[in-house]
């Protein structure tokens, strides 16, 4: 038979304790490292998001860095390197308890999407059209989370920004066209008086009226806006594409609004088709405005810009008028100049003569104190590679003797495709030329002549206008 040697149990107990105990201890150091474990995945991913906010900020900040830098300004910011033409911007991120910071590189590229450039090169005539910006955000150095972006580039013209910018109004009794440069922005301001338009217009731009009233006629079409001071008024199934508005007065007629149509009068539907919304008796904004520039004879933003002031002691001709065509027309070839600037300093009257070609070979402005008729057969032909940039300017005068410092110009001057050009006077623009050359007007008083034709080109005068940012299109933005 078997018997058991010991029949106590003593220590048993503390046996299962520390047994017990033991697995305790694993299942606590298992929960602590689990524990650990999450918070560093914890604080890793909030590193990884306080990363990816920094690296937003810096796509944020090249947003208004675009949007508000000029491009010289550009061309010398200390962010610029001069051996890769690249642009970065970087700071630090508020944030708590560690410090977050980005670094945001820009790449410019040309036209063609295709070809970059360097930002040190640029100026108000040499601008990038679209810009990738790769930005890096980090928390404490690191971990490294990057973005990026792609957009559009389309620039803000300081100074003047208006096909036609005339100091009083005017009744236009011909039919004209006027296109814009990006989109919609053709636009004409009358500073005073009334504008109406009695034939046939197509404007691809707003027109402001901010001291009287505006009267569209005869099957016009206005692809943005009209807003005057006065009255709007349609007739004869004129269109306005954009919105009616009026800040002091009432809009009515026969047409269309294809958008709103606000005033701080009445608005009479009848005879009007209105596709938004109608909204009269309201306070009203005053219509935006500009002042009309001066323009002097001072020479001296023009050559810091890169022109040359010509002697024309050496050109032919009777007056300062006549050496300066015969310049262009025979001596800017064999100078050594490109962009030319060219000062009369008497009251005559520059003209060409029947059936000329200048060959523009760069930038040329004609700062004259008289005036400027150009009304014969001539070419102005820019040389092709870049555009060439044409400035008429009859320089700034409180008084107008007669027509001394008028500008007309007909249907028989022609600029090519390589051209875009200016007309500045403080007294009367006449307009007729309906060969579509592409520039701006501006004039205390102005005559649309029949069957006008401009394509809206911001002509930059050094000194008064110059790029002062971008507006952007975002094409893409991600991680």
């Amino acid at each position: 038979m078997l018997m058991r040697l010991r029949d106590e149990e003593r220590g048993v107990a503390m046996i299962l304790a520390v047994s017990v105990a033991f697995v305790v201890l694993i299942l606590t150091t298992v929960v602590v490292a689990q524990s650990i474990h999450s918070i560093d995945s914890s604080g890793y991913d909030r590193e990884r998001l306080l990363s990816i906010n920094a690296a937003e900020a810096g796509t944020n900040r090249w947003y208004a860095y675009l949007q508000t830098t000029p491009s010289l300004t550009m061309a010398a910011d200390a962010g610029c390197s001069a051996s890769t033409g690249l642009l970065t911007l970087s700071d630090t991120v508020q944030s708590g308890p560690s410090t977050a910071a980005y670094s945001a590189v820009g790449t410019f590229y040309a036209s063609d999407g295709t070809t970059t450039m360097s930002c040190s090169s640029f100026s108000d005539s040499n601008i990038p059209s679209y810009a990738k910006v790769r930005s890096t955000g980090t928390i404490n150095g690191s971990p490294n989370r990057t973005l990026e972006t792609y957009v559009r580039l389309t620039p803000n013209y300081g100074g003047f920004g208006a096909a036609i910018l005339a100091v009083n109004g005017t009744t236009v009794t011909n039919s004209f066209t006027i296109n814009g440069n990006s989109g919609n922005d053709g636009d004409l301001y009358f500073l005073n008086g009334n504008f109406r338009v009695t034939n046939s217009m197509t404007l691809s731009g707003n027109i402001y009226v901010p001291n009287g009233t505006a009267q569209i006629e005869n099957t016009s079409t206005v692809k943005g806006n009209v807003w005057a001071n006065g009255d709007v008024t349609l007739q004869n199934s004129a269109t306005i594409q954009g919105d009616a508005l009026s800040s002091s007065g009432n809009i009515g007629g026969v047409g269309t609004i294809n958008d709103d149509a606000t005033a701080a009068g009445t608005v009479t539907t009848t005879g009007l088709t209105i596709g938004g919304i109608v909204t009269q008796g309201v306070t009203m904004p005053a219509v935006p405005t500009q002042t009309f520039p001066q323009i002097t004879s001072n020479t001296a933003p023009w050559i810091s810009s890169g022109y040359t002031l010509v002697d024309l002691s050496t050109a032919s001709g009777a007056t300062l008028c006549a050496k300066a065509r015969d310049w262009i027309l025979n001596r800017w070839s064999t100078s050594g100049i490109t962009n030319a600037l060219i000062r009369i300093d008497t009251n005559c009257t520059f003209s060409n003569n029947n059936n000329d070609v200048f060959s523009i070979l760069g930038n040329l402005a004609i700062l004259s104190d008289g005036g400027f008729n150009l009304t014969q057969q001539s070419n102005w032909n820019g040389t092709t590679g870049s555009i060439k940039n044409i400035h008429f300017i009859s320089v700034y005068s409180t008084t107008c003797p007669g027509s001394t410092k008028d500008i007309t110009v007909s249907n028989n001057t022609n600029f090519n495709s390589w051209t875009n050009v200016s007309f500045y006077t403080p007294c009367s623009a006449s307009m007729s030329n309906q060969n579509a050359f592409s520039g701006q007007v501006l004039s205390k008083d102005i005559t649309i002549g029949n069957n006008f034709k401009m394509n809206y080109k911001p002509v930059l005068v050094p000194g008064i206008t110059g790029v002062t940012g971008f507006k952007q299109d975002i094409s893409y933005i991600h991680e």
